[in-house]
């Protein structure tokens, strides 16, 4: 995870066709555990199609991942987690709108949650990667089924410069724990935890989200006031759940 960095310019060196491989089975996987109907593409001249960033300025992007989805309940997301950290030892677009009700949460939530799985599996095969909304994203290589939209998209490939260096709120700040328990008395996985989910991307280093352990020792998260809260909450609850490997966190 701390290897993650956010990276918007990449070179053309193609993206190797075992890594790619490795990526399809990855989203075939995540779209199983998530209804989601997250796709890939390599190769192109531009990966994002002329279609403009809500934020940030991109160079460079050959390869893309679409996070698809027309929103549903939250599913059990503790399966995925585990299985990376046996690994780890202008116009706005639904992305970029605040998630204003029970579905559409689930939704960016999930996205949020999946996305930061293939984003930590792409660092883990050497590439760089950066989270980007694309305005107005409606036809593109990508497929929409009835409902669907593009929430988010995820840029790949070698980096053509290091990405910039992780910026972080203190843990107190960005956990709640039972009264009169002080950080430093935090049992050992959540600390860990927390530690992970500080490194979660979020938009414009806002980490909008609060973790909070429970005396009888499950955990909540909540979004807090941010751009693209409830995504960036998915992102936090994923690296949290795999920081907390091998404990197995059971979420309210």
């Amino acid at each position: 995870m701390a290897e993650r960095h956010s990276v918007r310019m990449y070179t053309d060196e193609p993206v190797a066709d075992e890594a790619l491989a490795t990526l399809h089975e990855e989203i075939t996987a995540c779209n199983a555990a998530s209804s989601l109907h997250i796709q890939l593409i390599s190769g192109l001249d531009d990966a994002f199609c002329g279609y403009p960033t809500h934020y940030g300025r991109f160079r460079g992007v050959h390869n893309a991942i679409a996070l698809i989805g027309a929103g549903s309940g939250i599913p059990d997301l503790s399966a995925s987690a585990n299985n990376m950290a046996s690994h780890e030892s202008g116009s706005q677009t639904h992305g970029s709108q605040a998630a204003s009700n029970a579905e559409e949460i689930a939704l960016q939530t999930k996205v949020g949650y999946y996305g930061e799985l293939l984003s930590l599996r792409i660092v883990q095969l050497g590439l760089g990667t950066s989270w980007a909304v694309l305005d107005n994203a409606r036809e593109g290589w990508w497929s929409l089924g009835d409902g669907e939209h593009m929430i988010w998209a995820l840029a790949f490939g070698h980096p053509a410069r290091p990405g910039a260096k992780h910026h972080t709120k203190p843990m107190e700040q960005l956990c709640a724990l039972p009264e009169g328990m002080e950080v430093a008395q935090a049992p050992e996985w959540f600390a860990q935890g927390m530690g992970a989910a500080m490194l979660a991307p979020t938009s414009l280093s806002q980490q909008p989200f609060v973790i909070e352990l429970h005396r009888d020792t499950t955990v909540s998260a909540r979004a807090t006031e941010g751009l693209f809260a409830h995504v960036g909450l998915g992102c936090a609850m994923c690296n949290f759940a795999i920081g907390t490997a091998p404990h197995h966190v059971v979420w309210r």
